[in-house]
């Protein structure tokens, strides 16, 4: 894959994800610290209502009671008991408010000696009139001797318990609230009871059918004891009622969120086990504490009598509908994630083309400048160095032809041996112009194959023998034995050639010219060292290129094109290796060049 295509999409890809991430991690907190506070908020709010709907309907069953105590009809039972026409008022009553309300289990009247006088059933939702013979006498429960005790226009409210018949729990389970009032004759005196067995049921039932439903109903009602009136499971309510039930509580089940509950009037916690919500419930509270009482204690008993009622969401669940939205939301932030992706991919790749192309335009720019340099170049060759041999042939040609045509021979010898240097160094000049050309044009077969370095380099020292010998020079060849190299053969002798001759040129006589090879790092080095004239700082900086390529005349006036560095460098690159110089003013120059293992 291409790097360059990667550090592109990298770039594009990297800020759109910080801020893709960014966005969804804030959307989520928001949501999600939104979602918590709904949820608290809601389960509250559901608490409070429910709680109402028992005070409401408590409230309600009081006032029934209260209103039908202050009947008159009561007084004129209490003057002649024994009047069935009375009798049959109050059963009338009975019956109406039973038959109404639908609320009541049992409407009963009992006298001081703890006798039903007389007692309404509600079966099947019609009120049934008990007749004399199956009336029962109460004076043994808990609740006739407690009334008793109270004022005229006092309430007792007993335990919130299951009806019991015949001193065995009655089956299905039947809750059961009794409200009882003291009742009083004209003249002011106690003369019995009015009971109301309330049916529990109903209220638990109305508590159930308000709140928000967001959750599960989790809704529990606990006594003061911790023991459920109402719970999610069934089979964990009453367990007052039963000795193999007696730890079947919240307190046992919750020790820890009893506690909290149990300490505080209302309030909402949540922990590991999920968020609790619970409010209390006072029974009494909402009448005057003076008038009520309970069975418990025979004062006043407002705040000792209640209940708790509370919400549980287990933390699965409290976090449900939190977590289906978390998930959704990654959904669309891996889906904005890959289309980024897949956008800064496509751009990337876009961009890497658009780059590519200018990248192209630009090589092919420098590569059209440098044509350019070269054509100037070619020209300029053409136009100086090689018409200023033609120039001098010329000249010595029409020397001759007057020479011949006097009949004089004697500079013949002299006139011939500068006419043939000048052909030599014009043929020469053309043979470097045409290499050059061919190299430039890619005409220039390029074979690479074993080579023995050593012979290639004593063939060109024995070409170029004369040139030292001439100049008085001494060659030094510094080469391992074996020196063998993956190259083209001619390319390789050329470079050799080259650099060797421009040694042999800008040395002075009696100097030293060493060629050194050795292998280091995975490539071949060659060094063509001399002692010669040196090249300064500012012409070191323009070796190798052919726009501002130079020419100096040697030690002996030796002259040149310039294009002999050129050629070494496009073959030395050719291989894949790397030519320089080092050098300095009257110091002498080394040229190195390498070249790599395929």
């Amino acid at each position: 894959m291409n790097r360059r295509i990667l550090k592109l999409f990298f770039r594009i890809f990297l800020p759109l994800f910080v801020l893709f991430s960014g966005v969804v991690f804030t959307i989520k907190e928001v949501q999600n610290n939104s979602e918590k506070l709904i949820s608290l908020t809601s389960e509250r709010s559901e608490i409070d209502m429910k709680s109402e709907i028992i005070h409401r309907d408590l409230n309600f069953i009081i006032g029934d009671l209260q209103i039908m105590a202050t009947l008159n009809v009561f007084i004129d039972v209490w003057q002649n008991p024994d009047n069935e026409n009375t009798r049959a008022v109050i059963s009338t009553v009975f019956k109406k408010v039973s038959r109404e309300r639908q609320l009541y289990d049992q409407i009963r009247l009992i006298d001081l000696n703890g006798d039903e006088l007389i007692r309404v059933n509600l079966h099947d939702g019609e009120p049934v009139l008990v007749e004399a013979k199956d009336l029962q006498t109460k004076k043994e429960r808990p609740y006739f001797p407690n009334t008793l005790k109270l004022g005229q226009g006092a309430v007792y409210v007993s335990p919130f318990d299951l009806n019991i018949e015949n001193k065995q729990i009655e089956i299905p389970f039947k809750p059961i609230l009794r409200f009882a009032t003291p009742m009083f004759d004209a003249n002011g005196e106690k003369t019995g009871i009015l009971v109301f067995n309330y049916l529990g049921a109903y209220m638990l039932k109305n508590s159930e059918a308000v709140g928000n439903h967001r959750f599960t109903e989790h809704f529990m009602l606990l006594n003061k004891d911790s023991y459920w009136l109402k719970a999610p499971d069934a089979a964990l309510e009453w367990g007052f009622m039963f000795d193999d039930k007696k730890e079947v509580n919240f307190q046992h089940y919750y020790p820890d969120e009893w506690e909290i509950v149990s300490s505080e009037s209302s309030g909402q916690f949540e922990n590991e086990k999920g968020l609790f919500t619970f409010n209390t419930i006072y029974p009494l509270e909402n009448n005057e504490s003076t008038l009520i009482w309970t069975e418990e204690e025979a004062y006043k008993a407002t705040k000792d009598y209640f209940w708790k009622a509370v919400s549980f969401v287990p933390r699965e669940e409290l976090y449900e509908a939190q977590n289906e939205r978390n998930v959704q939301l990654l959904v669309v932030y891996l889906l904005l994630v890959i289309l980024s992706g897949i956008g800064a991919w496509v751009l990337a790749r876009s961009i890497n083309r658009r780059e590519l192309a200018e990248e192209k335009i630009r090589k092919n720019l420098v590569k059209l400048q440098d044509l350019n340099a070269t054509k100037d170049r070619f020209f300029s060759i053409i136009a100086h160095d090689l018409r200023s041999p033609f120039n001098t042939m010329l000249g010595f040609g029409e020397m001759l032809k007057e020479e011949v045509d006097n009949e004089n021979t004697e500079h013949i010898k002299e006139y011939t041996h500068y006419l043939y240097s000048g052909i030599l160094k014009t043929y020469n000049l053309l043979n470097e112009l045409l290499d050059w050309a061919n190299l430039q044009r890619r005409k220039v077969a390029f074979e690479p194959k074993t080579i023995d370095a050593e012979r290639c380099v004593d063939e060109i020292l024995q070409i170029l023998e004369l040139s030292t010998l001439n100049k008085k020079q001494t060659l030094v060849k510094l080469i391992p034995e074996k020196t063998e190299l993956v190259a083209d053969r001619n390319m390789f002798c050329t470079i050799v050639r080259n650099l060797l001759n421009n040694a042999i040129k800008f040395t002075p006589e009696g100097g030293t010219i060493t060629f050194k090879a050795k292998f280091s790092n995975g490539k071949h080095i060659f060094t063509v060292a001399d002692t010669g004239v040196g090249i300064s700082h500012e012409n070191l900086k323009k070796l190798f290129k052919v726009d501002e390529s130079f020419s100096t005349a040697g030690t002996n006036e030796e002259t040149g094109t310039g294009l002999g560095l050129v050629l070494c460098k496009e073959l030395v690159e050719k291989h894949g290796g790397e030519i320089w110089a080092e050098s300095e003013k009257g110091k002498g120059a080394e040229f190195h060049f390498t070249i790599p293992l395929p």
